[in-house]
């Protein structure tokens, strides 16, 4: 007896008894390999349950659109976990025959008994059946191909590859006819040389076949056989990413007047001098407050203030853990528990010494215990008094926010998950108090709907007294066919759009109350497939927008990273002809980012670049170090429009393409309007010959006017650094005006001291620079006696620390109060309130004085204001003695 025919016997006698459980033991380990990875496909099931119809067919198979985006992922999966299923059974039924001796391969003549033949026949035949289950599914995935110049099936995909695979189908079926023959048959020879056949014509038929058509008979003749395909491409992509109801506009534009400027001075009246990147210090330092407050973003939105709509800048004071000073359990989750409001400040005016001059909504529920970055837990309703925020005035939480610790099972099963034992055995916690957790907006959206790809950039805004956030939601597939894959090179890591996709909606607005958490999920697009889907799958979660509260979508936003996404897309997709398209003379790119720092350094994010438009789907992209403009919002005034009220809008412009970036005029400009009435209309100005200077030749002008220039570097010296806002499209009349603020800083990367120090504008090839924009556009045109009003004189010699919208007073001398009273002449000796005072009023000048002076002076600056603030704290000392 060999040694493996021993083995085989001991094996035998040691499960001889043990039959039932080794089967058991084998189905459960069997069931599991097999069933876990389905659970991980609860969200193509739910789709291919719910699946609506989208209304479209695609040109190659005639199916409904839903068919390729809800069903086909689910039946791909249910065919390969088949087929995985059947391999891993048939590896094990193999096994077992061999264990039990049906299969002995030592000897002679029949070595597989008919029991076991027959078995494993059946399941080669399963596997050859489910094979072809798979080719027939993947004639669909050539909808997505990127063999061609474009995605989709294009002519070697439809004339190679489909009948390959086809061919396939047919030998698999063959083959699995053969292996159910074998039953009856004596051997294995027949089915073998089969499956040997399948593989040839799999690799020849389905691999060589294909790759030859496309390198012999399409590359060399790619402009006459991918046309029909190129079209396919054309019009599915510009449905896909919400560009085929694109209104154009040419516009021609030509010189004007200071008469012209002075009756359409409303656009200007709207230019933005507030830039929220560079501003989040400036206001961190006036409106912060203290330590334990953070002002993480600053938004741009809309607001009437003095009776008109202005652009504002809108920044949350956030609660900062990291700042909080005493850094106790109690202190981090019982004390210091929330934000307290909202710091607001118009965009297109400052004062006279270029500060925000920040104002008041009517907030009356400041307190923000769910923002941007709260990452902690909170316990409120406690026995710890929490920190006050509004006027001083203690203010206990009474919504319902959190999870009630009412048991003594339910703290510990938070002490555990949060591995705090505090939450167990601290005596400030009552059976009444909540705790809050998920309070980051993003990440609470995110547990509720996975299914939903989330914007970067929520926005805090005011809705009958209380804070709101709103984040936009996408949905978005890979899987629309014919589509090209979005362009998301200029998109931030943290974008729900940084994936890969080539359908995109921003379907949903979800609204989070920044004081309680609680969630609406307002549905803004009924029209989109993939969110009625969904909305089918959980009617109770959505809401639809009619049902939003006017206030509330009169604040809302078309989302950035969209508007990125679409004009990167537009610039080649503007065509209707599949000729033009393909040779690309007419196809425009994304205008080159300006610099945003003197002498060409350049502070834009690289992104937005330009393809070759011959390879859209090998990857290579040309001139990769070339920044893209970014879009901004804008109170947007049309080209020669009769209409005096601005549209809260977002703007990018495009120049004509160039495979080497040396096309640098303005070609045309993209708008998508914000305003509740023709909320997502994206509309494209086209302009007619001549065609204007672009951004980056704007740019240019300003570093090589020597009178600019001069001016920019006595400004970028002694400790100051210089710093562009964004270069903005103003549309004056029949006119095109540049206008640009100046940022003026300290140098040292911790200093907050930020002014919008000088005005840049540009009009038919002058460039000025002035102290303000109404100078600017007087030196520009001649004759121009307005003043546009964006230099506020608020009466104040000292720096801008204003009390902020809805804010607390406090004691940190950050935030002095700078409407003390002034002194009446006493004693002259600094030993009494008024004199202190009267001598901080005159160091606040000399402060002042010194931040005025070219280039400012930030040392003498922070030193005459260290002083004024030591004075203030004696005269407030002496007061409270």
């Amino acid at each position: 007896m060999s040694a493996e025919q021993r083995a085989l016997d001991g094996y035998r006698q040691l499960v001889a008894k043990r039959q039932w459980l080794v089967r058991i033991v084998v189905s459960v380990v069997l069931g599991l390999l097999v069933g876990l990875p389905a659970t991980a496909q609860w969200q193509d099931w739910q789709l291919f349950r719910h699946a609506q119809q989208f209304g479209i067919q695609d040109p190659l198979f005639s199916r409904d659109l839903s068919f390729y985006i809800f069903r086909l992922p689910f039946l791909e999966f249910l065919v390969s976990w088949l087929l995985a299923a059947l391999v891993l059974i048939t590896l094990v039924t193999t096994m077992i025959h061999y264990l039990n001796g049906s299969i002995q391969m030592q000897m002679q003549g029949r070595r597989v008994t008919p029991q076991a033949k027959a078995h494993l026949s059946v399941l080669f035949a399963l596997i050859a059946l489910s094979r072809a289950a798979s080719y027939w599914l993947g004639r669909f995935e050539l909808t997505r191909s990127t063999r061609g110049v474009v995605q989709g099936a294009t002519y070697t995909d439809v004339n190679a590859q489909l009948p390959a695979t086809s061919l396939m189908i047919l030998v698999s079926i063959a083959v699995a006819a053969l292996f159910l023959w074998n039953v009856l048959q004596k051997g294995w020879r027949l089915p073998v040389l089969a499956t040997m056949l399948w593989v040839v014509v799999a690799v020849v038929a389905g691999a060589i076949y294909p790759s030859l058509v496309q390198r012999f008979s399409v590359q060399p003749n790619v402009s006459t056989k991918e046309l029909p395909y190129i079209e396919r491409n054309l019009i599915a992509t510009k449905i896909a990413m919400g560009l085929n109801d694109v209104k154009q506009v040419d516009v021609k534009y030509g010189l004007i007047t200071a008469a012209d400027v002075s009756a359409d001075a409303e656009p200007l009246r709207d230019v933005r001098q507030l830039d929220p990147l560079q501003m989040r210090d400036r206001f961190v330092l006036d409106e912060g407050q203290t330590s334990y407050y953070a002002i993480r973003d600053l938004d741009v939105d809309r607001y009437a203030i003095d009776g008109r709509v202005q652009q504002v800048l809108v920044g949350a004071r956030e609660l900062n853990t990291d700042g909080i000073p005493n850094r106790t359990w109690v202190s981090r989750h019982l004390l210091y528990t929330h934000g307290c409001g909202l710091v607001v400040a118009p965009a297109s005016k400052v004062t006279v010494d270029g500060r925000p001059i920040y104002t008041n909504l009517d907030v009356r529920q400041p307190e923000l215990y769910f923002g941007e970055g709260l990452d902690s837990y909170a316990l409120v309703k406690s026995r710890e008094v929490e920190q006050s925020c509004a006027d001083g005035k203690t203010s206990a939480f009474s919504g319902t926010g959190g999870v009630q610790l009412s048991s003594l099972i339910r703290r510990a099963a938070f002490a555990v998950h949060f591995g705090e034992y505090n939450l167990l055995g601290s005596g400030l916690i009552t059976p009444q108090s909540q705790i809050m957790f998920f309070r980051n907006i993003r990440e609470r959206a995110e547990k509720i709907a996975p299914f939903l790809k989330m914007d970067s950039d929520p926005y805090p805004v005011v809705v009958d007294g209380k804070v709101m956030w709103v984040l936009d939601a996408f949905t978005t597939t890979d899987r629309y066919p014919y589509a090209q894959r979005a362009n998301i090179d200029q998109l931030s890591s943290g974008s729900g759009l940084n994936t890969n996709f080539n359908y995109v909606r921003n379907s949903v607005k979800i609204v989070v109350d920044a004081y309680d958490g609680s969630m609406k999920f307002y549905v803004v697009d009924p029209k989109d497939p993939i969110i009625t889907t969904w909305q089918s799958v959980y009617p109770k979660l959505f809401t639809s927008v009619a049902l939003a509260p006017k206030q509330l979508v009169e604040h809302f936003r078309y989302p950035e990273d969209l508007f990125r996404v679409q004009t990167n897309t537009y610039g080649r997709y503007q065509f209707e002809d599949a000729t033009m398209f393909f040779n690309r003379n007419a196809a425009w790119s994304v205008a080159q980012a300006p610099a945003i720092e003197p002498e060409g350094v350049s502070g834009a994010v690289s992104g937005g670049l330009v393809d070759d438009l011959n390879t859209l789907n090998t990857g290579d992209v040309r001139d990769a170090s070339v920044a893209r403009f970014e879009p901004y919002y804008t109170m947007f005034h049309a080209p020669d429009s009769a209409q005096k009220t601005g549209v809260f809008s977002m703007l990018r412009p495009f120049v004509p393409f160039s495979a080497d970036n040396a096309r640098k005029e303005l070609r045309a400009f993209m708008t998508v309007s914000s305003d509740p009435a023709t909320y997502g209309q994206l509309t494209v100005f086209k302009i007619n010959d001549p065609l204007p200077e672009g951004p980056a030749t704007i740019a240019a002008e300003i570093g090589s006017d020597p009178a600019v220039s001069q001016q920019i570097t006595l400004l970028d010296q002694r400790g100051s650094r210089v710093i562009f806002g964004d270069l903005q499209i103003v549309n004056v009349g029949k006119g095109l005006v540049y206008v640009r603020p100046l940022f003026v800083r300290p140098d040292d990367p911790s200093a907050k001291q930020i002014f919008v120090r000088k005005f840049l504008a540009s009009y038919n090839n002058k460039v000025v620079l002035a102290d303000d924009l109404t100078s600017a556009i007087a030196k520009l045109f001649p004759g121009f006696k307005d003043n546009l009003g964006d230099r506020i004189n608020d009466g104040s010699a000292a720096p801008a620390e204003d009390t902020a919208t809805n804010s607390a007073p406090t004691n940190d001398t950050a935030t002095t109060d700078t409407t003390l009273p002034s002194s009446t002449g006493g004693n002259s000796a600094l030993d009494t309130p008024n004199a202190l005072l009267a001598k901080a009023e005159e160091l606040f000048a000399e402060a002042d004085a010194a931040l005025g002076s070219t280039p400012p002076d930030f040392s003498l600056y922070q030193q005459k204001l260290a002083e004024a603030r030591s004075l203030i704290s004696q005269a407030i000392s002496l007061i409270g003695g």
